[in-house]
């Protein structure tokens, strides 16, 4: 089987039930099956053949959905192609895969290079297009974060997103009312959008850009949602700061982080009768590997069970079986491998000693087997995760480096939970720090840039020269010594900065990054806001007015 023809399967099946909604439009089966034939047709005359990798440069839509379903049909692999991302990330993905064609609208393809097909209009409906796809051919091709300070492209085939989405265990996916806040770039987007569409669900898309516990929840009740997924840092904040936006569902499903066992009690006590999924795994074996359906507990929980038409091994330094070591995953998810870096391939895609002919991807999790599952127990090396992203600190480290103002520079990350983890950047430098972190904001995508910057005059080293990262974590920040509010509404937003931020005064000039703010800092204090002061706000007002001064003018208007 293969994805596309799930979809198709499902449109023939319910041509008039109703595939995609968002705030623009609605698809039937028999429509978005329709029209991405059309586009197919356009995409093959446009000079895509089997195996092409195809960018999709569009945002969070209904017309992403339909674009990714015409690749397919049209035989070749998306990439997507996040308008979020600077042009710096965005050219060396597209040199990466040297996509024939992008597909985006009018208003996005000036800032890119090379042919497109424009999405302005919704293609005209046809037919089937007959392309032969395999199980095994690409369906897509999604960069992470690479520790050498380039991203890594996974080639991802059909069979492991079949595997995901055509009955996986533990999850129910038949007939669900899904919903899609994922970023299309984040591997999560593969269970929302073809979770929904390869069972003959609806798909619920939310609106472009990051959205509020409050918008999450008016999409569960003016839709119906089931069933959704949710990054661990989003699902502690929606249980923190407004759990009854979670109420009506069916499943819940979260990961790409470690679960709190508090936050997973609140909810179950909170939204009785909705099942809390605990989902693990890795982008390189399509999404998820393992579930763990979660019951109200006090230690940590499990990461659990493999997927169907999954396996997986712990192994110890010596790839020996061990109660606690290393994860390795094996079975249909496992993908291809990494676009056009056959060293790095080789080195993580192993042969499985038990299973001649099979491969395991090492996962580089450090694991233990319990009786209820696996436990997640950290990382054998540096890698972290940060709102749900996987995040190499090289990586950031060598893009500092590479400023011309910076002498040296490290970064760790703080923070014990998903939702108030940072990433905190400790700089040498030979010019003004306003001016690095202006250009690592053009070099790197939101998800990787710093929350907190530090300047030094050196980075502490350890007897043996490495660099000292315990003694940057101890470092002084400093604290403000600003300006006092100088309205109610002011000092109602510093303390309330105050307290989501965990500083110990806000001045009504202080900056919200500069103070470590990141999306779901801010997505507390919308909500925050909300309770203490009765106004509704979108969350891009935040980054719009950085400054208590400016977001309280923004309130007063």
């Amino acid at each position: 089987m293969t994805v596309h023809s799930l979809v198709a399967a499902a449109a023939s099946a319910h041509p008039s039930r109703v595939a995609v909604v968002s705030a623009e439009r609605s698809l039937t089966y028999g429509e978005l099956d329709a029209r991405a034939n059309g586009l197919a047709a356009r995409l093959i005359a446009s000079g895509v053949r089997p195996g092409d990798p195809v960018g999709v440069f569009l945002h969070r839509s209904a017309e992403f959905v339909l674009a990714a379903l015409a690749v397919l049909k049209a035989g070749g692999c998306y990439v997507p192609l996040d308008p979020e991302y600077p042009a710096a990330r965005l050219e060396f993905m597209q040199e990466a895969v040297s996509s024939p064609v992008v597909v985006t609208v009018g208003s996005l393809a000036g800032r890119l290079g090379g042919p497109v097909v424009l999405l302005d209009q919704l293609p005209d409906p046809a037919g089937p297009v007959a392309v032969p796809v395999h199980p095994d051919d690409l369906a897509y091709v999604m960069f992470t974060s690479g520790s050498t300070g380039r991203p890594k492209g996974v080639a991802v085939t059909h069979r492991g997103i079949v595997r995901l989405v055509d009955e996986p265990g533990c999850v129910s996916l038949a007939g669900e009312t899904m919903l899609h806040l994922s970023s299309p770039s984040f591997d999560a987007a593969t269970f929302d959008v073809w979770g929904a569409l390869a069972n003959g669900g609806r798909l619920v898309v939310g609106p472009a850009g990051k959205v509020t516990v409050a918008e999450i929840g008016e999409l569960v009740r003016t839709h119906g949602v089931t069933t959704a997924f949710l990054p661990t840092g989003l699902f502690h904040l929606v249980v923190d700061e407004g759990v009854a936006a979670l109420a009506g569902l069916r499943q819940v499903v979260v990961g790409g982080d470690v679960l709190s066992s508090a936050h997973a009690r609140r909810f179950l006590a909170a939204v009785p009768g909705c099942r809390l999924v605990n989902g693990y795994g890795p982008t390189e074996v399509t999404t998820f590997t393992t579930f763990h359906d979660v019951r109200p507990v006090d230690g940590p929980v499990p990461i659990g069970t493999p997927l169907n038409r999954t396996y997986v091994r712990v192994l110890d330094d010596d790839l020996r079986p061990a109660e606690v070591g290393q994860l390795f995953a094996g079975g249909d998810g496992v993908a291809r491998g990494y676009l056009g870096d056959p060293a790095l391939t080789a080195q993580r895609f192993v042969p499985d000693p038990w299973a001649p002919g099979a491969r395991l991807y090492a996962t580089g999790d450090l694991v233990r087997a319990t009786p209820d599952g696996l436990e997640f127990l950290g990382r054998v090396d540096g890698q972290v995760k940060k709102r749900g992203y996987r995040v190499e600190p090289g990586e950031v480290e060598a893009a500092l480096r590479d400023d011309p103002d910076v002498r040296d520079a490290a970064v760790v990350a703080t923070g014990d939970r998903a939702d108030t983890r940072r990433l905190e950047a400790f700089l040498v430098l030979s010019g003004p720090l306003d001016g690095v972190r202006a250009r690592i904001g053009r070099v790197l995508p939101e998800y990787l840039v710093p929350d907190v910057w530090v300047e030094l005059p050196g980075l502490p080293l350890t007897p043996n020269g490495k660099v000292d990262r315990a003694a940057l974590v101890a470092a002084p920040r400093g604290s403000s010594a600003g300006e006092p509010p100088l309205t109610e509404t002011e000092s109602a937003i510093a303390e309330i900065w105050r307290e989501v931020l965990e500083v110990e005064s806000v001045g009504r000039h202080d900056d919200f990054f500069a103070l470590g703010g990141h999306s779901l800092i801010a997505n507390r204090i919308v909500t925050r806001m909300r309770r203490a002061l009765g106004v509704d706000i979108r969350l891009v007002a935040v980054f719009d007015h950085p400054t208590v001064a400016g977001l309280a003018e923004h309130v007063s208007r």
